[in-house]
């Protein structure tokens, strides 16, 4: 297990030299770009908080996250509240996730996810917030599934598809 610090993007802070692409050089769901081009600007402006992961002071992963809600069109019926009527649940959306490909396979997009579920518990206890969201790939589901988040049952946005996680 690797010891990893989490922090938040600093202004010196540089991801361009970093690879988040995909094995065959692709970036399908644009995490590459976004953080070549506009994790800067969404941080700057509070689009997004952008935290970056740090091993031994390096920068080898980053990720997003911002408050959000679901539809709940977006959920499985056993999800949907009894005698409520909101239209959207309150959630956390884990946004962009990125991990430099000389770090893949270390387990450092569970620990982010298992992060994010942390802060969503913490935020949960101040403001409501009901679940954990993201888009992702649908080659990229398994990694989700393992740790506990649900395919949406809405039909695929392009080539991105809802999960998400309801908090305990």
């Amino acid at each position: 297990m690797l010891e990893l610090d989490y922090g938040t993007l600093l202004p010196n802070d540089d991801l361009s030299s970093l690879d988040f692409t995909e094995r065959d050089g692709t970036d399908p769901l644009g995490v590459n770009e976004f953080a070549r081009r506009k994790a800067i600007e969404y941080h700057k402006n509070k689009l997004a908080t952008v935290r970056v992961i740090r091993f031994n002071k390096n920068i080898v992963a980053y990720f997003t996250v911002s408050m959000s809600a679901i539809s709940v069109e977006n959920l499985d019926s056993k999800e949907k509240i009894m005698h409520a009527t909101p239209i959207r649940y309150p959630a956390m959306l884990l946004g962009q996730l990125g991990v430099d490909k000389k770090y893949r396979g270390k387990g450092i997009g569970t620990d982010i996810c298992n992060f994010c579920l942390g802060l969503a518990q913490e935020i949960g206890e101040k403001i409501a917030c009901r679940y954990v969201i993201l888009q992702t790939g649908i080659e990229k589901t398994s990694l989700y599934e393992k740790i506990g988040f649900v395919v949406s049952p809405k039909p695929l946005m392009g080539k991105k598809i809802w999960m998400y996680r309801r908090l305990a």
